[in-house]
């Protein structure tokens, strides 16, 4: 996603990509492999198939080593083997054996921009104490699960809801509730950028 937080150098002569930064909310941190997909800031040349091919984005696989950091803030009693939290990555090497091209994933940014709207809105749902945000934030979750049922494109859905999940974070950043997350400022702006 472009806007995300992760920045990508490549190495032309060793054919190394670097990572860094970090990926939040809807990382499963107790798998062994996670298979991050990367908007490129500078393209680069493979020989994928037997020929050169120039990348904008990648997928890449993501193991545990040390210089990726998994911090589980959330764990999800619905999906039992899922637990959700922070990927942070330090100067992580991907070797060019290891890249594959993202250019299929067609409307991957809007899919994953519009489950972090899902995810939050409930997320928000199940924290807040008032009854009369909850009902408010719970309608947005219905009109997003609704939507979607209604096969409308995510493209169209995400686009129609980035000002309401904005103005949710808005509104949870003034409860009380919002002292007891640690780190929010940072997930904060994390999740506008990701919804840009």
């Amino acid at each position: 996603m472009s806007d995300a937080p992760l920045k990508t150098t490549y190495d032309n002569k060793k054919k190394i990509l670097s990572l860094n930064g970090r990926k939040s909310w809807l990382v499963s941190t107790n798998v062994d492999m996670i298979l991050l997909f990367v908007k490129l800031e500078t393209p680069i040349g493979l020989s994928l198939n037997n020929k050169t091919s120039f990348l904008n984005s990648a997928l890449v696989p993501i193991y545990k080593e040390k210089s990726v950091i998994r911090k589980t803030f959330e764990k999800i009693r619905i999906l039992k083997n899922l637990s959700q939290g922070n990927l942070t990555l330090k100067n992580t090497k991907i070797s060019a054996s290891h890249i594959f091209s993202g250019k299929k994933i067609r409307g991957f940014s809007a899919s994953e921009q519009f489950f972090i709207m899902l995810s939050l809105a409930m997320y928000f749902v199940t924290k807040v104490k008032s009854t009369k945000l909850k009902k408010s934030f719970y309608i947005v979750v219905k009109t997003l699960i609704l939507e979607f049922n209604a096969r409308k494109t995510l493209k169209l859905i995400v686009k129609h809801h980035k000002r309401t999940l904005i103005n949710l974070i808005h509104t949870f950043e003034q409860l009380p509730e919002r002292k007891a997350i640690i780190n929010w400022d940072t997930d904060k702006i994390i999740f506008k950028n990701m919804l840009k």
